[in-house]
């Protein structure tokens, strides 16, 4: 059926170097066409001649696993010349007949087959057989060995002969000369030792029947063409499949029509349109197929009733336009174009996200069709209840309802597909609009705290003072509308019972500033949030008691900053008269803390917030989310008292509720500082008998760190020499004693006119402190006494 490709005998006739077989073993040979040769009833293929030839010839095609061994019979003419010399020579190194037959080697591409598979038929013939060949496309050679004598170890059916011998890839590199040599063989008979010629090959193809197709896919794109596709299974036998079809009914009568082209057989796919021929038929709901498989061992035919309008799939929306919107609605309209007269429903889903919705696989997703209002909450898709769709000719509308965020940018996607369809790949690609919608109110007040505040007295005049309103800002996606800003005011009644409103002297995105207020009079403060819609509907409040009225604040406010981004310690004392909560009073502490471009002393202008802690706590860690690298954190604090009503609950009218206000920290450590060094050190009186030794207390030690200081002192040598003449001294100062007397200690019963050195080491919870610089000082005679201004000695 399938001729013999000359070109593969051109490449039969190879030399082989007797000495590279026996070292390597390769077999470095170059196979050529043997032509001109006498004539022979065994040829390898009609028009070419050689010693020899196969039986049976040319292309062979079995099917696998069926049983029907793979036998090839290698068969020499006896009139050549090179086989009538082999006849000559039929005895080995051993003494033993060998005929030429004894010299076929049969190849299976570039390997030897192993002697198990060849039989020796006659003088002249050996056969190839193996019962059971592998699927695949195979060439098997058979070549005619001219020299006999070769190393037992390579030699073909040796001991050892199962393991195949590959040969070179350099092969048609010495085809010219190699023909060369055979020419010379055919007219004097001489040849080369370790050189072979080949007599002849087959291409054998074993492998199946059609297979049945059974992933045959077809999709209507936008219901004006139609496309189908499936995948064969691979077969080393040239199969060719071709798809037919026929519409139901009697218009489709019997008969099957072909593909408008050869793809279905040179590419697995076949095609329609309104310009193929035959061409596309829009109108069917259904199609009847076949695809029938062909090759030489038999045929397959695979039938399938195809759905056609279950698999469209259309083109995206057009048109899409906004008709109406509201601060939490818009009509949307569309047209879908060519489907606007499909015969079945459509169903679209409609997908939005506003520039709030920060999670990218967040959508909000409606579904809807023609006839009916449904929903659907797929993964990660949130579900709300909107208004059924209408249409009228051309277009189709839909009211999308409770958009969550008024003057907010929304971004829509709309799919259509059949309402026959099934599964997520028949959905178009989506259409899209981005809207705006309109703006209101502010959809809620600032937060604030019962001691969200801050009042300074005037240093001039201590009957004014200026109070500082804080609160929280609230999100940018509730500010809804365009001019927004924070309003904070308090009002007074006048003598003839008259309201007046008293805005701010400052105002910003964090805090409000009122001047000039009264230390003895309790104020109201109000705060609202406004944009270009108005106020909003809600507002906040904070009373600022009067001065005498106040709560002592916490003093000693102290942050400790670890390591751990956003981690922080707070640690205060109380003034000495705040109280533990009671049965009808509830006493209890603010922290707060505010998220500020700048450091202090600015005021905090950024994001603030806070916790209540219980008033018998001293020390409260917090974790600031979102924490931001780049800002700084300043914290407060503030002692609160609130009145319980009778039925327990809060109440936070002012006569109900008492706060100290906020009081900013006064002190920042770090907790990696372990070894601590007393900076300032200096002698504040002198005697001939005593010193007086004085040190700042630092912020470090308000919080415990410190736990005792110790003093060291000796008489030295000389001022210039600092060795001790005596012992070392020492005197040691708890932490509490040394804040009580605020860093000070008398060294007694000193040497008069002598010369003393001084340090100072703290102890810390942590780690043993580093002494201070030391002092050199030398007492007075005898009855003096000097008293000596601060010096620093670093």
């Amino acid at each position: 059926m399938v001729v013999t490709d000359i070109n593969m005998v051109r490449q039969l006739s190879t030399t082989i170097n007797r000495r590279s077989l026996s070292s390597l073993p390769m077999l470095c040979a170059t196979l050529t066409l043997l032509v001109d040769l006498a004539n022979s009833s065994v040829s390898c293929g009609s028009g070419i001649k050689s010693v020899g030839g196969t039986v049976p010839s040319g292309d062979i095609i079995l099917e696998y696993g069926n049983g029907v061994p793979l036998e090839i019979t290698c068969i020499l003419q006896s009139d050549t010349i090179i086989v009538q010399n082999l006849f000559h020579d039929r005895t080995d190194s051993s003494n033993k007949t060998k005929f030429p037959s004894h010299r076929i080697i049969f190849y299976k591409n570039a390997e030897i087959v192993p002697r198990q598979y060849v039989t020796i038929i006659n003088a002249t013939a050996a056969q190839l057989r193996i019962p059971n060949p592998p699927a695949g496309q195979d060439t098997y050679y058979c070549t005619l060995l001219l020299d006999y004598e070769r190393n037992k170890n390579e030699s073909y059916g040796n001991s050892k002969g199962n393991q195949p011998y590959i040969m070179p890839s350099n092969v048609s590199s010495t085809l010219s000369t190699v023909e060369d040599e055979v020419t010379d063989l055919n007219t004097n008979g001489s040849h080369l030792l370790g050189s072979q010629v080949g007599v002849c090959l087959n291409r054998v193809y074993v492998g199946y029947k059609p297979a049945i197709v059974k992933n045959f896919t077809c999709i209507s794109e936008n219901w004006v063409n139609l496309r189908c596709n499936w995948n064969i299974s691979e077969n080393p036998i040239k199969t060719t499949y071709t798809l037919l079809f026929r519409l139901p009914g009697r218009a489709g009568g019997r008969i099957f029509i072909n593909c408008p082209t050869d793809s279905d057989i040179k590419e697995n796919t076949c095609y329609w349109d309104f310009n193929t021929t035959p061409m596309y038929r829009q109108p069917y709901e259904f199609y009847d197929f076949r695809l029938n498989g062909q090759n030489v061992l038999g045929n397959s035919s695979t039938f399938f009733n195809f759905h056609h309008y279950a698999n469209i799939i259309p083109a995206s929306p057009i048109n899409i336009t906004v008709v109406d919107k509201t601060e939490s609605s818009a009509m949307l309209r569309w047209s879908v174009g060519t489907m606007t007269n499909f015969p079945r429903e459509l169903v679209y889903k409609i997908e939005y996200k506003s520039q709030w919705d920060f999670i990218p696989e967040n959508w909000h997703s409606i579904i809807t069709s023609d006839v009916e209002c449904s929903m659907s909450n797929q993964t990660n898709l949130f579900l709300y209840t909107m208004n059924c769709q209408e249409r009228n000719d051309d277009y189709y509308y839909y009211n999308v309802t409770d958009l969550k965020y008024p003057s907010a940018h929304y971004d829509f996607r709309m799919y259509v597909r059949s309402s026959l369809a099934r599964g997520e790949d028949k959905w178009s690609s989506p259409g899209h609009i981005t809207l705006k919608t309109k703006p209101s109110i502010p959809r809620r007040p600032p937060r604030t705290d019962i001691g969200s505040f801050e009042s300074i007295t005037s240093r001039i005049d201590k009957s004014k003072r200026n109070v500082f309103i804080y609160w929280q800002q609230i999100d940018d996606s509730e500010k809804c509308g365009d001019s927004f800003e924070y309003r904070a005011y308090y009002t007074s009644t006048t003598e003839q019972n008259k309201s007046i409103i008293h805005y701010s002297n400052e105002i910003y995105e964090s805090y409000a500033k009122f001047q000039g207020l009264s230390t003895s009079v309790g104020y109201n403060f109000t705060v609202y949030s406004s944009n270009k819609e108005g106020l909003s509907k809600e507002f906040s409040t904070i009373y600022v008691p009067s001065e005498s009225q106040r709560i002592e604040k916490p003093i000693l406010l102290t942050k400790m900053v670890f390591h751990q981004q956003g981690v922080f310690e707070l640690s205060w004392k109380n003034s000495g008269t705040t109280e533990l909560s009671s049965a009808d009073e509830l006493n209890y502490y603010t922290l707060f803390w505010c998220e500020n471009v700048n450091r202090d002393p600015y005021q905090c202008n950024g994001y603030m917030n806070w916790t209540h802690v219980p008033s018998s706590e001293f020390r409260c860690n917090v974790t600031i989310l979102n924490y931001n690298v780049n800002n700084h954190y300043q914290f407060a604090i503030s002692a609160n008292s609130r009145r319980l009503l009778s039925n327990g609950t809060n109440s936070y009218h002012q006569s109900n509720c008492k706060s100290s206000g906020m009081v900013w920290e006064s002190c920042t450590i770090q907790n990696n500082i372990t070894a601590r060094k007393v900076e300032n050190v200096w002698v504040s009186v002198i005697s001939s008998t005593f010193l007086g030794l004085r040190w700042n207390i630092d912020c470090t030690d308000r919080i415990g760190l410190v736990g005792e200081y110790q003093i060291f002192y000796c008489a030295v040598v000389s001022a210039n020499n600092y060795i001790c003449s005596g012992s070392m001294l020492s005197k040691t100062m708890s932490r509490e004693e040394a804040q009580k007397d605020r860093g000070f200690t008398l060294l007694t019963n000193l040497e008069p006119n002598t010369t003393y050195i001084v340090s100072i080491s703290i102890s810390t919870n942590y780690d043993k402190g580093i002494h201070s610089d030391p002092l050199l000082i030398t007492t007075l005679g005898l009855g003096g006494v000097e008293a000596r201004h601060r010096h620093r000695h670093s």
